[in-house]
């Protein structure tokens, strides 16, 4: 089982030039502040980061529009995952650009989950199965302290897809584990290419069905060979009527390009026949004696020398005229070629006449037909062939994926891994004094009243994790806890979770965990750390060059990203 692990966090409000930046250490790390400081602001940040979106970020805190970049490592691997507005990025070891995207379910998700090992795959309400957003990767693992602490399974808000709980249980606890799910990719996969592979079948089926029907009612005994000479034939009538189809194109095409060169000569004549108009116009309203307003020449605008202007105007005239009747000729002449298929039209009577010829009361064209109908239906047969083949093999391999499915479900693993939680929770809710008179299942908690029911959760939440430490098999994410003190934890009990949380946490896991006050966990148990500036404020100006100078290289290269985007 992989292992991943926070090790620094960055929050940058560049609007406000204020900052905030902690590391991680590999253990438990407890976060102390009062109430209002900024501690849940920071914790629901981590997860945003990763396109998680926690329950009721603060106002205050949108208006910020702090830019996240959280430093992460995956069984010694480590990765830098940076927010900034909608966008996504994540750059290696070296800060070098690696992914980008503003998408978190159909880019971000899919990319994180081959991260984490992640093969989880659900139904949506349309019936499609679709890997869920990285929320149910770290469903787990957080505990929020909005609704953590009266519903489990709902850290976060884009929890959609139906039955969430009993699937998520399932998955993280081992019950169904990363191999049931690829299977079962696998075996859906191949199921719709099975889908597909009948309904091509039918279809095939049908056409040879109508094919049959379509077929004479006499059984034809002769051949093509039997009809060589009308056979022959019908080759050199085929032949002649090619060559007339091709005469009648061609003599369009050629008339198709004298209309077009008329046509052209005629817009010419009237484009500069509108220009003559309007010279003779203006010629008529000045006077005798014309001055260029340029050159200061005198110019005669007498009576001759309107007439020349006029004169043009006959001669463009005319020409629009002759262009108007050879486009006219042109057109009557294109309609006759168009109308003029007598010669086609007599080449296939008698290409019908050949067909017509008989032997044995079998007519040439029968022989065609059935000719046409037979290799028709010999293809037909081939596909439907090859149709059953893919049919058979896609059947087989489904069954074998059905088999993996219910080897990988057996009954003595599945009562193991029901075992062990059992025993972890009894385990667990007398460390935390919870009564089990109803001990729930792995998929709910015990139900519990009053301040026992947040310890009741904890038991749970503890009790599953390390089930899933255990039996799991996608990447284990740190446990983040916020708020543990709820509905009022007696000065016996406050300090009995928080050093449970501590002291009980699975092998090797990374935990942090926000308090008022770190009672019941001494220094050497746990990094304690102080965090927030005042009231509704967790980020300092004094942090705002070192945090801007440390995100600003991957801002840089998010808005100029690698080639491979």
């Amino acid at each position: 089982m992989r292992m991943m692990k926070f090790r620094r966090v960055f929050l940058l409000s560049r609007d406000r030039r204020r900052a905030f930046t902690m590391e991680f250490g590999p253990g438990a790390t407890v976060i102390q502040a009062a109430n209002g400081f900024g501690k849940s602001a920071l914790l629901k940040s981590l997860y945003d980061t990763f396109g998680a979106e926690p329950h009721r970020i603060d106002g205050r805190w949108k208006s910020e529009r702090v830019v996240t970049a959280v430093e992460f490592i995956i069984d010694g691997v480590v990765r830098t995952i940076v927010k900034s507005g909608g966008v996504y990025a994540i750059f290696d070891e070296a800060g070098n650009w690696k992914f980008q995207t503003s998408s978190v379910s159909s880019e971000l998700g899919p990319q994180l989950a081959e991260m984490l090992d992640f093969r989880l795959l659900m139904t949506d309400q349309r019936k499609n199965v679709v890997m869920p957003p990285p929320a149910y990767a770290f469903a787990p693992y957080y505990v929020d302290q909005d609704r953590s602490w009266s519903i489990p399974w709902a850290s976060f808000t884009n929890m959609y897809l139906p039955d969430s709980a009993r699937t998520l249980a399932d998955y993280h606890s081992g019950l169904k584990p990363n191999e049931y799910y690829v299977a079962r990719a696998e075996r859906d996969r191949m199921a719709r290419e099975l889908s597909e592979a009948e309904l091509r079948r039918r279809g095939l089926v049908d056409a040879v069905a109508h094919l049959e029907d379509t077929a004479p009612d006499l059984t034809l005994h002769l051949t093509l060979s039997d009809f060589e000479d009308e056979a022959a034939r019908l080759v050199e009538e085929s032949q002649r009527l090619h060559e007339h189809e091709v005469a009648h194109r061609e003599k369009l095409a050629e008339l198709t390009e004298v209309r077009a060169l008329w046509s052209a000569q005629l817009a010419v004549a009237r484009g500069a026949l509108s220009e003559l108009d309007e010279v003779f116009a203006s010629a008529t309203h000045q006077p005798v004696d014309v001055e260029c307003p340029t050159c200061g020449e005198h110019y005669s605008n007498d009576i001759a020398a309107r007439f020349k202007i006029a004169a043009d105007g006959d001669t463009l005239t005319a020409v629009a005229q002759q262009a108007q009747e050879e486009i006219r000729k042109t057109s009557a002449e294109m309609e006759k070629v168009r109308l003029n298929v007598s010669a086609v039209a007599e080449a296939i009577v008698r290409v019908q006449a050949v067909l017509s010829a008989r032997r044995r009361d079998i007519s040439l064209g029968d022989v065609v037909a059935a000719e046409g109908r037979n290799a028709a239906t010999r293809a037909l047969r081939r596909r439907i062939d090859e149709a059953d083949t893919a049919i058979g093999r896609l059947t087989v391999l489904i069954k074998e994926r059905q088999a993996e499915m219910r080897r990988l479900l057996e009954k003595k693993r599945t009562q193991s891994i029901m075992d062990y939680f059992g025993k972890q929770l009894h385990r667990v809710a007398q460390w935390l004094d919870v009564g089990l008179e109803d001990e729930g299942s792995i998929a709910s908690p015990p139900r519990a009243r009053g301040s026992e029911g947040p310890r009741g959760l904890a038991a749970y939440y503890y009790a599953f994790l390390h089930a899933v430490r255990e039996y799991g098999s996608a990447t284990f994410c740190p446990i983040v806890i916020d708020a543990p003190n709820q509905q009022g934890q007696d000065h016996e009990h406050l300090p009995a979770i928080i050093k449970f949380l501590v002291s009980d946490r699975p092998k090797d896991s990374q935990l942090i965990v926000a308090v008022e006050e770190a009672v019941g966990v001494s220094p050497d148990q746990a990094a304690i750390v102080r965090v927030g500036q005042g009231r509704n404020q967790l980020l300092s100006e004094a942090a705002y060059e070192p945090v801007a100078a440390y995100i600003q290289p991957f801002l840089a290269q998010m808005v100029r990203p690698g080639p491979s985007t």
